[in-house]
């Protein structure tokens, strides 16, 4: 972790308010990006988020080890999605948090292909298993390594592995079947 996040820890221990804002204003993109993946509604990522940063707040004295905090916020963050994900199922579309745009100089056609498969991966991820769609959101969305995630979810390293293994194995599956059924749409 960055020596200057550190060191707002340290402060945010001491019941900084402004340390706590700026590492509110780092950390919340990133964060809502991760909630929405693992909630799969816009309004329940930023009601995930709120509550992620008010449960930091009120825990602060609780951080022992400032070094570790982001894999401390991530853990309480995933909970807190699976939390509301149990009690809540609506759905939202994916584009209002994957908004990004194109790089200039691609051709209307490879746009709306690269959208379109983008799309259908995000609802694919949205129908793995809650605890699958985390790993994958936080292995390959976060570049987060497995014993970075296993710290995360608080499981073992061969746990995160094995839920990888079968999520990649799910959204394989997933997006076979959609194809096949879009191929049959065509026909």
């Amino acid at each position: 972790m960055e020596q200057w996040t550190v060191a707002l820890v340290y402060r945010l221990k001491e019941g900084d308010r402004q340390a706590f804002d700026e590492l509110m204003e780092h950390f919340y993109l990133k964060l809502l990006r991760m909630a929405y993946l693992i909630s799969g509604s816009h309004a329940d990522s930023e009601d995930i988020v709120q509550e992620t940063f008010v449960l930091c707040w009120v825990n602060r004295g609780r951080i022992r080890e400032p070094e570790h905090f982001t894999r401390w916020l991530y853990r309480t963050m995933t909970r807190e999605a699976w939390r509301v994900s149990k009690r809540s199922r609506k759905e939202q579309p994916v584009e209002e948090v994957f908004g990004e745009d194109t790089p200039s100089g691609i051709c209307v056609l490879d746009e709306v292909m690269e959208k379109s498969s983008r799309r259908e991966l995000y609802q694919a991820i949205e129908g793995l298993p809650i605890k699958q769609r985390t790993a994958v959101v936080l292995y390959y969305y976060n570049d987060m390594s497995t014993k970075e995630i296993a710290g995360v979810m608080g499981c073992l390293e061969g746990t995160v592995k094995s839920r990888l293994h079968t999520a990649r194995k799910n959204l394989k599956q997933i997006l076979a079947d959609e194809q096949e059924t879009g191929e049959e749409a065509v026909l």
